[in-house]
């Protein structure tokens, strides 16, 4: 069975997260552009800013938290137009669900980005 925790981890190293120090951003036209922001030591954030109506919309947005120990990463948040969920909504309690969703969700986003050429080169 493979680890999806390792599989994003990886994912995120190959696209050029991991070797973010504040902020950057991937262009890869005709796609939008791919923002990195390093919001912690260990907390990274991507997401894609597309205007709407003429409003800028994080859309996806999502935090991740990554472990270089052990080389894992998982998602904490995740915010579209249509709201936010929370993997830890409040100190001791895991979302379950929301955690294997958003783990899901981010391993495929990150397969396709780097399917369409989505890596930071320094």
């Amino acid at each position: 069975m493979r680890d999806i925790y390792r599989s994003i981890y990886d994912k995120l190293e190959k696209v050029g997260v991991l070797s973010v120090n504040q902020y950057a951003v991937i262009e890869n036209p005709p796609y939008l552009p791919l923002c990195i922001d390093r919001v912690e030591s260990d907390v990274y954030a991507l997401s894609h800013n597309p205007v709407i109506d003429g409003a800028v919309v994080a859309d996806p947005d999502m935090e991740i938290r990554v472990f270089h120990q052990n080389r894992t990463a998982e998602p904490l948040t995740f915010q579209d137009r249509s709201g936010r969920r929370m993997v830890y909504p409040e100190p001791g309690r895991v979302d379950l669900k929301a955690k294997n969703e958003l783990a899901d969700y981010l391993d495929r986003w990150l397969s396709d980005l780097l399917s369409r050429g989505y890596i930071r080169m320094q």
